[in-house]
C-alpha cells in the first residue's frame, strides 16, 4: 500500500462514509458490484459503494436505483483517459447529492479496470475524490 493511500486510510477511518456510485457506462447504466475490487477501493478510501449489494462483478442498473440511493459522490470511468461527457448528463438531477455538491468526478478506467501496478495509482486518485468530499462535507 501506497503511503499516501494509507495516510488517507486513517483519515477516512473517523469519518461517515461517503456514499459512492462508480459508473463503468452509461448506455446501459452500469456499475460494479461489492466483489469487485474497485469496490474494495472505495470502502479502503473511506467510501461505500451503493451497489455493494450486487452479486455481479460489474451489471446493469436502473436510473431510478442510482436516484433512490442519492449517492454524494458519482466516478465515472468511460473509455479513455479523458472525462466523458457522459458525466455531466447527472447534472439533469440537481436533487441529487452527488450533482447538489457538484461531486462528479473521473478516474482513467486504465487505472481501476486493468488490474496490474497501475491500480495503486487508480485507488491514490479514488482516496483523493473521497477525501475532497469529506473537505466540502466538513466545510458545509
Amino acid at each position: 500500500m501506497s503511503a499516501r493511500i494509507a495516510v488517507l486510510k486513517n483519515v477516512a477511518r473517523d469519518s461517515e462514509p461517503t456514499m459512492s456510485f462508480y459508473q463503468v457506462w452509461h448506455q446501459p447504466l452500469m456499475t460494479i458490484g461489492g466483489e469487485q475490487i474497485i469496490s474494495d477501493i472505495i470502502t479502503l478510501c473511506g467510501g461505500r459503494n451503493i451497489f455493494a449489494d450486487l452479486s455481479v462483478d460489474a451489471g446493469e442498473v436502473a436510473l431510478e436505483a442510482v436516484l433512490a440511493r442519492n449517492p454524494e459522490v458519482i466516478i465515472a470511468s468511460g473509455m479513455a483517459a479523458s472525462r466523458p461527457e457522459w458525466l455531466d448528463q447527472w447534472r439533469r438531477w440537481p436533487q441529487l447529492r452527488a450533482v447538489a455538491e457538484e461531486n462528479l468526478y473521473h478516474v482513467a478506467p486504465d487505472l481501476l479496470q486493468r488490474a496490474g501496478p497501475r491500480l495503486v495509482d487508480g485507488a491514490e486518485q479514488i482516496c483523493a475524490i473521497m477525501e475532497r468530499v469529506r473537505q466540502r462535507r466538513a466545510a458545509e
